[in-house]
């Protein structure tokens, strides 16, 4: 048992080292007072006919760049959609998003300064009511955990990698050479695998927070999607995800019975220090986030077990 007591103590003081990491990096998107004129195809791919755009057309037709072309498009062939496109980068954004003033001139800084070939963006998520914000800062949780971010960058190994399908920017002719979605779906995007083999083939890649330069407004009916989403953090390594639940949720409770009371301060101080951190970095309410943790814990439980149980049916279904 004291084994297990300082395996969960030791893996708590690492993540808060993440979180901490991250905090000072500040892994977020500037706002650089640059402009450019070449042009950005935008496009946005629909899993419904009846998705809402509206939102997403109104903000980026509210924005400060007007070089640009949007294609919307239900599932088409990636492959055909970007061959009808002709501007000189391409910007994924996905249905559910709105972009904000400045967003697609700071892309086009951050790709020229770093020669980038790819830029994913983890949006700022606006979540209303009690079970959203119960359940949408979990990712923002899980990733500022887990990686740090500025390493997906700055490393070269293929571990560190993240992403998000809301919003990817691509250098046009790389993507059109390449063409990796081909490699994993010919009508679907997947951020992170997409960087992992970007980073597999030696171009520069950056995952980065939305800084509110792109907002996600969440549906707290899809948590089928938003479980999987979660598991992606792990890399849909199902084990992985399980010793991540058995350090971080059935440890502490452990610990908390089964400790001196007197040190229960430290793995306490080091999870409202954690959260608070990440509060910050996502734009979300610190003190809301420090009251919501232990039934956020419960949420995390329940949707990682949905997620992982959906996994393993996928992988033993059979193929048609």
């Amino acid at each position: 048992m004291i084994l297990f007591v300082y395996a969960v103590l030791v893996f708590l003081v690492l993540r808060f080292c993440v979180t901490l990491f991250n905090f000072l990096s500040n892994p977020k998107l500037g706002y650089y007072s640059k402009h450019f004129s070449e042009k950005v195809s935008i496009i946005v791919l629909t899993s419904t006919v009846k998705q809402d755009v509206e939102n997403l057309l109104t903000s980026i037709a509210e924005q400060d760049y007007e070089h640009t072309e949007v294609f919307v498009q239900h599932l088409e062939s990636i492959s055909e959609l970007v061959n009808q496109t002709t501007g000189k980068y391409l910007l994924f954004l996905s249905p559910s998003t709105t972009v904000h003033f400045g967003l697609i001139n700071n892309l086009m800084y951050r790709m020229k300064v770093f020669n980038l070939a790819v830029l994913s963006l983890i949006p700022t998520f606006k979540a209303s009511g009690f079970i959203a914000n119960c359940i949408y800062p979990l990712n923002d949780f899980l990733l500022l955990n887990l990686l740090p971010l500025r390493l997906v960058r700055l490393s070269s190994f293929s571990a560190f990698t993240a992403g998000s399908n809301d919003c990817l920017f691509f250098d046009a002719t790389i993507y059109k050479q390449y063409k990796w979605h081909e490699k994993l779906h010919p009508k679907a995007l997947e951020a992170t695998e997409i960087i992992k083999l970007a980073k597999q083939q030696r171009l520069k890649a950056e995952v980065l927070l939305a800084n509110k330069f792109v907002y996600n407004t969440v549906d707290v009916k899809d948590t089928a999607s938003f479980s999987m989403r979660l598991l992606m953090n792990f890399s849909n390594n199902n084990l992985a995800a399980l010793m991540y639940l058995t350090l971080v949720i059935v440890g502490p409770v452990i610990v908390s019975f089964d400790f001196n009371p007197a040190l229960i301060i430290l793995p306490i101080g080091l999870i409202f220090l954690s959260r608070v951190m990440i509060a910050f970095l996502t734009a979300q309410n610190p003190l809301l986030q420090v009251l919501l943790h232990p039934l956020q814990m419960i949420m995390l439980f329940g949707l990682m077990l949905r997620g992982i149980w959906g996994h393993i049916a996928l992988s033993i279904k059979p193929k048609k």
